[in-house]
């Protein structure tokens, strides 16, 4: 018997075929989250490593995935159709685990503009490119939280519950209708800047209030130059509160990384 023959009748046991079928149905809806989440690495990296943990999780998620299996179609246009439901299923719960690395890079932009220092860029390796550097304070503080929390377990554990919802083979029946899942898409969307001024409240305030101060000095003594000194006075003012303040963010990082996890397991519910 050569190899031929072998992987032929190996084949024609196990149907080679229609498990890959289902692997490439799962890593589609593994992958936006993989490479759109900072906290599995984000932009920096390698297009390789991703495809390698894509298909260890494709693999490790497969017992749960291949439900029904032999019910997935193998011709071109149902398979099609699957795999743009198993992407935009993806898009969608990846929008959602992000909300608040986004809405962290977002504050620490706002509180940086506030205090001036916004010029200062650094590269974030996680998001791929360059911000100011309370942003990549933040997103760094979320990342490590994250991690410690146990998040990306119980994202990796959503993935798991989604796919027992939504089968490989099924479309989303929406059974809330159509609407509910879009408006907690819309809802997540419109927390973020919620949530971002949330996380910038400290030294922003810290800010506006010492520009108001020096307003008030340069109604009173008109000759000092306050615009100058404020260019060193408000950056430090602004780190300083930043890390009185840095256990009330954390905190608060906390209830957004929970009310994140909610949101997730909702919008699976609705799907159903």
């Amino acid at each position: 018997m050569n190899v031929a023959e072998a992987l032929a009748q190996l084949s024609g046991r196990t149907n080679l075929s229609l498990v890959i079928f289902t692997v490439a149905l799962v890593m589609c809806r593994v992958m936006p989250v993989l490479i759109f989440s900072p906290f599995l690495g984000g932009e920096v990296v390698p297009s390789e490593v991703k495809m390698g943990v894509g298909l260890l999780l494709a693999v490790v998620l497969f017992p749960v995935a291949s439900e029904g299996m032999e019910n997935i179609p193998v011709r071109a246009l149902p398979y099609m159709a699957l795999l743009i439901k198993e992407v935009f299923l993806g898009m969608a719960l990846a929008f959602i685990v992000n909300t608040v690395f986004d809405a962290a890079r977002v504050a620490g932009t706002l509180a940086d503009t506030m205090a001036g220092s916004n010029n200062a860029q650094l590269y974030v390796p996680q998001l791929g490119q360059q911000v100011s550097l309370f942003s990549s304070l933040n997103v760094q503080l979320s990342v490590v939280l994250f991690l410690t929390l146990d998040g990306h377990h119980m994202v990796i554990r959503a993935l798991a519950e989604s796919f027992m919802t939504v089968p490989l083979y099924g479309f989303p029946h929406f059974s809330h209708g159509i609407w509910p899942f879009f408006n907690v898409i819309m809802r997540v969307f419109a927390d973020l800047l919620k949530v971002s001024l949330a996380l910038a409240a400290p030294s922003m305030l810290a800010t506006f209030l010492t520009d108001l101060a020096l307003g008030a000095i340069n109604r009173v003594a008109p000759q000092i130059q306050v615009f100058f000194i404020s260019m060193s006075i408000k950056p430090l003012v602004g780190v300083l509160i930043a890390f009185i303040a840095i256990q009330l963010v954390i905190e608060r990082m906390q209830t957004e990384m929970a009310g994140m996890l909610r949101m997730l397991q909702d919008a699976i519910r609705l799907l159903a």
